[in-house]
This record gives C-alpha cells, structure tokens and sequence, in this order.
C-alpha cells in the first residue's frame, strides 16, 4: 500500500514528521548520526518501505519540494493544511 497523496492528513502528517523529525500520524522520522553527517530514516505504519534521506541537505531538499508541491508559493504548509481542514469542514 501506497501513501494517499491525495490525503492532505497524510501529506502533513509526513512533512511534520521529518520537518521535526518525531512520530506524526502514520509517519516516523529518526535521525542517524554518522561520522560524515546525519541520515534520517522515514517510516509510514502501512507502506513496507522505508525512505533514506542520507544528509541534512537531502532532508531539506525533500521538505522543499513537498511545500512547494503542496502549498506552493504563496503558504506554508501549516497554513495550506489549516485551508484543507477547513474545506474539508464546509463539505
């Protein structure tokens, strides 16, 4: 089973967990100190694999790229999750 990409819970719950590198809804981010720098290593409960991110520039690279994916230019993803819930609220 995949991560539902179209689920803004799961995107924000991923992004929160490796932006704070903790436990966040399905997802787990833990940091690895090596002697050349750290690893993290993200988890989902429901997807067998598990996702290397192998440097501290790698990690900010993919938070980069799901905050402009999702909340683009214009917000954060705090404030484009807080719109998704709202939405999700009027329906």
């Amino acid at each position: 089973m995949a991560v539902d990409t179209d689920d803004h819970e799961e995107i924000y719950a991923m992004f929160t967990a490796v932006k704070n590198i903790e436990e966040a809804g399905s997802f787990s981010c833990t940091r690895k100190t090596m002697h050349n720098g750290n690893q993290y290593f993200v988890k989902c409960l429901y997807a067998g694999d598990t996702l290397l991110l192998a440097s501290d520039a790698a990690r900010t690279v993919f938070l980069n790229n799901i905050e402009r994916k999702y909340a683009g230019p214009e917000w954060t993803m705090e404030t484009w999750y807080d719109f998704k819930c709202e939405m999700e609220e009027e329906d």
